[in-house]
């Protein structure tokens, strides 16, 4: 029995990837009608979880419906958006500063060039993108360079809205300056230095105070930013945290919404029915009680007759 039942939950799970696959594959406007008609099918066949899950999958914006089908023609070119992903998250932790400006001048490349691919499928599907929709589409590949979720949701081509990345890189991960070297023996700096044979003047001693005084004043400034910085992501993290309970709440009531809408219409189709039914049996009525009137009339001719015969046998 435990085999039956997981085999069926696979086979559940696999047949909503289908449809999730179809629907996000579809043209904005036949989604709405195309998703109750799976969900309806879903709910006939007596999957009533698999009907919820589907009615709950919530319509792609424009931008997003274009980044969905650019990702299912351009296999290829999409993967670059993945590659690079990886390349930033590496060099970012290695604190590779030259790498790390290297990948920017790439990201920014490959973000236009992806842009202009996204549009151009679009174009080959009859939609031509509007200024703002090409920048909705840039903000979300941004995104999806810098925010793993982001980039899974948009490789699999299931993307519902754009989004805007307003962090700094993956969560725990910043950029940290290579440090200053040390100048080389020989070097101008070297030989500017004073001779460590010679006693320390009072001039040399103030400088060597004044310099000591400037690097605890970096350090004390530094561990302040570090220290406003870990505040700052935790509040980024929670406002974070807030968007996403807000956003699951306007899809969950979003979905309620389209579930009534479909109810309504369902039972709309179903009033117009039954007025249509009462309408003829209204008609029958109309007819049955004209033929009752009709009876009651030879009802009484008939009586009014035996009466009569009646009266003519007594009288014999």
């Amino acid at each position: 029995m435990p085999a039956t039942s997981t085999r069926i939950g696979v086979v559940a799970m696999s047949q909503f990837d289908e449809i999730v696959d179809e629907l996000y594959g579809s043209a904005p406007e036949e989604f709405v009608k195309r998703r109750n008609e799976l969900a309806k099918a879903a709910k006939d066949d007596g999957d009533r979880d698999l009907a919820a899950r589907v009615a709950k999958l919530r319509r792609p914006t424009q931008s997003a419906w274009a980044v969905n089908q650019w990702v299912r023609a351009n296999p290829d070119d999409s993967a670059l958006i993945a590659q690079l992903a990886a390349d930033l998250s590496a060099a970012q932790r290695r604190s590779a500063a030259d790498k790390m400006r290297e990948l920017s001048r790439r990201r920014q490349q490959l973000l236009n060039a992806s842009a202009d691919g996204v549009a151009r499928t679009a174009a080959r599907s009859g939609i031509t993108l509007a200024d703002s929709a090409i920048r909705e589409v840039t903000q979300t590949l941004r995104a999806a360079v810098a925010d793993e979720e982001v980039l899974d949701q948009v490789m699999h081509g299931r993307l519902v809205s754009a989004v805007e990345y307003s962090g700094f890189g993956p969560a725990g991960v910043f950029v940290v300056p290579d440090p200053v070297a040390s100048p080389a023996p020989g070097s101008s700096a070297s030989k500017s230095r004073p001779s460590t044979s010679k006693p320390a003047s009072t001039s040399d001693t103030d400088g060597s105070d004044a310099a000591d005084a400037r690097a605890e004043e970096a350090d004390r400034a530094r561990r302040e930013l570090e220290s406003h910085l870990a505040g700052a992501e935790k509040n980024e993290k929670a406002a974070r945290a807030t968007l996403t309970e807000a956003s699951q709440a306007v899809e969950a009531v979003s979905a309620e919404i389209d579930e009534l809408a479909g109810q309504a219409q369902e039972l709309r189709e179903k009033l117009a029915r039954c007025e249509e039914e009462m309408r003829f049996a209204r008609q029958r009525l109309t007819a049955a009680e004209r033929g009752r009137s009709e009876a009651k009339v030879g009802l009484r001719e008939a009586v009014a007759s035996a009466n009569d015969i009646r009266t003519a046998l007594a009288e014999l």
